[in-house]
């Protein structure tokens, strides 16, 4: 087993500047372990439980001057906006955002059309630390 090690490097940010990355699951515990995973590899968390929710934040970081760095996006939110659409509108706002897409419903094989609809990476549930690890770099490299 690969052990987690905290990614903490920002070439640029001052001491109080953190990476942060997006968590959009209507599952509170899927929630809380996401947001743990991602805090243990030095990367702040922030969870939302809709794709209006994923939205508005994501607008409100991006005109305030921050930005997530990564977005980890459940397809199935129920009622309102699906992860798709929540994906595609955090596009319209930066085309370059970099959103995982993340669903129990996903084959590993499933990569390239995850990578035709916009997503820079796949994130099958159940997924451990590791394995987010791994995706987050992926993503982010």
């Amino acid at each position: 087993m690969n052990a987690i090690h905290p990614n903490t490097q920002n070439p640029g940010a001052t001491e109080t500047e953190q990476l942060k990355v997006l968590i959009v699951d209507d599952e509170l515990p899927m929630q809380v372990l996401a947001s743990s995973i991602i805090n243990r590899l030095g990367y702040g968390a922030e969870a939302v439980s809709s794709g209006e929710e994923a939205v508005a934040t994501f607008q409100e970081a991006a005109s305030s001057g921050e930005r997530f760095v990564a977005i980890v996006m459940d397809l199935a939110l129920p009622g309102g906006m699906s992860g798709l659409e929540a994906t595609l509108a955090i596009k319209q706002i930066d085309s370059e955002a970099k959103v995982i897409v993340s669903s129990g419903y996903l084959e590993q094989n499933a990569r390239s059309a995850a990578l035709e609809h916009g997503f820079a990476g796949i994130l099958p549930k159940p997924y451990t630390a590791e394995r987010l690890a791994s995706e987050l770099r992926y993503v982010l490299k």
